[in-house]
């Protein structure tokens, strides 16, 4: 379906373009940088003011405008998600946001299994155990970061809320005991937006795009490139 936007041959097409990697398209946080449409720099292949009619694109939209994640002005810096990696936990101690692991949650710490596989039973009271758990989930965390993504003229909304592996500079380079693994992205969903596109000069039109960005991490092995 296409709806037509009068003024410089402008349209919005309602249906769904091609697939981000068909698109020019990469994923965000993480993963190869932001995404970009194979096309011409030339801003004047940006849209104009009068191509930009909030309404109307909201509308083509739909139920995929997502304040939350998105927005049309520039967010305030304080909306900046990145550093809040711990939380304080009802005794006031930092733990990591979210909730523990299963696996760490059903850690067996009553046996010790050694390197011919017998099985050596320890003394680790209940206390303990809890504290090695949470322990554990500290070094091993891999939580997500949002920050405010600015996509640039030829996206609407300009700005998207994005989610990040916080790593580097956040924590230490390895998310395992003994080091090695780390934090990379374990789940992407993918936004839908509305791109500005120009085939030529004066045939440029909205397309609807959809924007993969991580929104889980897991402590894994690095890629061999890594």
């Amino acid at each position: 379906m296409v709806a037509g936007v009068t003024g410089g041959g402008g349209a919005v097409n309602g249906g769904l373009g091609l697939s981000p990697e068909a698109q020019g398209l990469r994923p965000s946080g993480g993963l190869p940088p932001p995404p970009e449409l194979v096309e011409a720099a030339d801003p004047g292949r940006d849209p104009r003011p009068q191509d930009i009619n909030a309404t109307l694109l909201a509308r083509i939209l739909g139920h995929h405008l997502d304040p939350k994640y998105m927005s049309q002005t520039p967010p305030l810096p304080e909306d900046n998600l990145a550093k809040k990696m711990y939380r304080r936990n009802k005794k006031g101690r930092l733990v990591p946001v979210g909730v523990m692991p299963q696996h760490l949650k059903e850690l067996d710490l009553k046996w010790v299994r050694l390197g011919d596989g017998t099985k050596l039973r320890t003394r680790v009271p209940a206390r303990l155990r809890r504290k090695l758990q949470q322990l554990l989930w500290a070094v091993t965390a891999c939580p997500v970061g949002h920050s405010w993504r600015d996509l640039g003229p030829r996206f609407w909304p300009r700005w998207l809320r994005e989610g990040t592996c916080l790593q580097e500079g956040d924590r230490p380079s390895s998310c395992s005991v003994p080091p090695g693994m780390r934090c990379r992205p374990s789940a992407t969903a993918h936004r839908t937006l509305l791109r500005w596109h120009c085939k030529q000069q004066n045939q440029c039109h909205w397309i609807k795009i959809q924007y993969p960005v991580v929104t889980q991490c897991s402590c894994l092995c690095p890629e061999n490139n890594s």
